[in-house]
């Protein structure tokens, strides 16, 4: 990881579902070998990508082992107006920071106080329109997409920097800490606060060191009564005056007090890219200044990418309004009250061109679609399904090597179906479809195999087959002896089957062949054994004749010798 990088991708995590690039506005996803990555100089660091991920792979930088470090020292810290929206309790959540060191909790609301002076004085401008520049999500996405109109941006730095510099003003070097929901907060604010965290981090932070905040006691304040705020529980003054309804839609030009202005509120970043992608058009039929009031986020702050998810925009607003009518009650008086003439802040800003779009000639596009299958228009679907708009910016995102060919998944069912047929026309095995009445379809191995077969005569062949799939068929087919392996499929949503010949005829010969061989092996054996046993009794009864003779020899010899010593005496 990058110290630079604000948006982090978990690679571990990616399942290549392109959700955040389907819902990234300006596309800043890459892909790269299955997985995505956010390319940081053309992320407008909106947050969508990290809230709409279903496996988290996708996150922020986290500054909270910063934040632990400070932890016992003195800070004080800056809460966003959106704060006492996201806690039930926040309250307790104040207490809690002054328990881990915090000298004081300033509102960032004092801050947008005096940014809403700052913007009155740009409403007698000569400008057509004027850009509010309290959103960074905003700033960036003019300063990298649309740098042409860099002058309608309001010259003010943000209420967050305006408060860190009045915060410098009053405690000096102390270090500071700001919370919001906003993740483009921590790279605008790098630079003015000493920690930037989100909502998020200050739970897990609550969390680790305090345990849960709902095993705390509730925290009640009587709101009809005036009280002086508690010290341990509520912001530190000066306290602002109208700034608190920043984060909610119109609070800027509710803050500003002024009716005689045209004004229009412009909420979420395809809205506002719709909006500037067509201002030229705009600024003809204007008469005099009409204050925008942009935000990225669809309901402002309250809908910050860091905010709770259990409650809705409705419900935040009404938790908002409640707590800013408690404090609003409480016993401030107006010297308590923030009051920006008496302060010589430095609040101007400038903005510069970021833009880096990279053109991809024609020529290439024109080739790479002609690649995906998408030679002609009518194969242009844009679908979006792969996360860009159109057919022609995913080539482009490939010549840029942000994207990868197979993302389009008409180009891969095209291309799983092309290797499919190629199998079924190149594979040796006869494939025959049939339903309860014709032959449907034969591949080019079946059709060869009954080229001279009428539909019917294989329409019967199939059915005899079917009816005893999964054992060896004997066929004489075209006078030829064939022997077939049948497997079966059914094709129910259409309601006919599949039947594959799987030929298995070399294989039965050569069995065949090889029994013929035992067979006859088995014969020779037997022949030779016979020729055996003849050959042993021939040489037995010889053997038996010759022993007879020999004896009858003997016999007579013997004979002999007698009668010739009895004649001697």
């Amino acid at each position: 990881m990058k110290e630079s990088e604000l948006i982090l991708s978990v690679p571990a995590n990616c399942r290549y579902c392109y959700k955040c690039l389907r819902n990234c506005p300006v596309k800043a996803i890459a892909f790269n070998g299955q997985h995505s990555f956010v390319v940081e100089e053309e992320c407008i660091a909106c947050g969508t990508c990290v809230n709409v991920c279903p496996q988290h792979a996708k996150t922020y930088r986290k500054n909270l082992k910063e934040f632990e470090q400070l932890v016992g020292s003195p800070f004080v810290l800056s809460i966003a107006p959106s704060f006492f929206a996201n806690y039930d309790n926040p309250a307790l959540v104040i207490s809690l920071m002054k328990r881990a060191g915090c000298v004081a909790v300033s509102e960032t609301a004092v801050g947008a106080e005096f940014v809403s002076v700052e913007y009155k004085n740009y409403l007698n401008s000569n400008k057509k329109i004027l850009l509010t520049t309290s959103c960074p999500v905003v700033v960036n996405l003019v300063e990298q997409y649309f740098p042409k109109y860099l002058e309608y941006l309001i010259p003010v730095v943000s209420p967050a920097i305006a408060h860190a510099k009045f915060l410098e003003y009053r405690f000096g070097s102390l270090p500071r800490v700001f919370v919001s929901p906003c993740i483009a907060k921590k790279e605008e604010l790098k630079a003015h606060y000493d920690v930037v965290l989100t909502f998020w981090e200050l739970d897990e932070f609550i969390s680790k060191h305090y345990g849960k905040l709902t095993e705390y006691e509730y925290l009640t304040v009587d709101e009809n009564q005036k009280v002086d705020p508690n010290p341990q529980f509520f912001p530190d003054p000066p306290y602002p005056n109208r700034a608190r309804c920043f984060p909610t839609t119109g609070g800027i030009i509710h803050t500003l007090e002024k009716e005689h202005f045209s004004h229009m509120s412009i909420e979420g970043v395809n809205n506002l890219i719709e909006f500037l992608s067509s201002l030229d058009l705009s600024l003809n039929v204007i008469q005099g200044v009409i204050l925008v009031e942009a935000s990225a986020c669809i309901g402002g702050c309250l809908n910050g990418p860091a905010m709770r998810k259990d409650l809705n925009i409705l419900a935040r607003k009404e938790l908002l309004k409640k707590w800013n009518n408690l404090l609003h009650t409480l016993n401030v008086n107006s010297s308590r009250l923030i009051n920006p003439d008496h302060y010589k802040l430095t609040l101007k800003r400038n903005f510069v061109d970021r833009s880096s779009r990279k053109e991809v000639p024609s020529e290439i596009t024109l080739k790479i679609l002609q690649e995906m299958g998408k030679g002609d228009l009518s194969k242009e679907l844009n679908c979006t399904a792969c996360g860009y708009e159109t057919c022609r910016d995913k080539a482009k995102a490939v010549a840029l090597r942000k994207a990868e060919k197979d993302m389009c998944f008409a180009y891969l069912v095209e291309k799983v179906s092309s290797f499919g047929n190629k199998v079924v026309d190149e594979t040796p095995n006869a494939i025959v479809i049939f339903d309860e009445e014709k032959v449907l379809y034969l591949n080019p191995a079946a059709k060869k195999l009954f080229e001279n077969y009428r539909e019917s005569m294989v329409y019967d062949i199939c059915k005899r087959v079917s009816n005893e799939p999964y054992r060896i068929h004997e066929l004489f087919i075209n006078g030829q002896r064939y022997y077939f392996y049948p497997k079966l499929f059914d094709l129910p949503e259409d309601g006919g089957s599949v039947l594959l010949f799987v030929d298995v005829t070399d294989i039965v010969v050569q069995r065949e062949q090889m029994n013929e061989l035992k067979r006859k092996t088995v014969e020779k054996i037997e022949e030779v054994l016979n020729n055996q046993m003849k050959l042993a009794q021939d040489i037995a009864s010889l053997l038996g004749e010759s022993i007879a003779e020999t004896k009858a020899h003997f016999m007579e010899f013997k004979k002999y010798m007698i009668g010739d010593e009895s004649a001697n005496v």
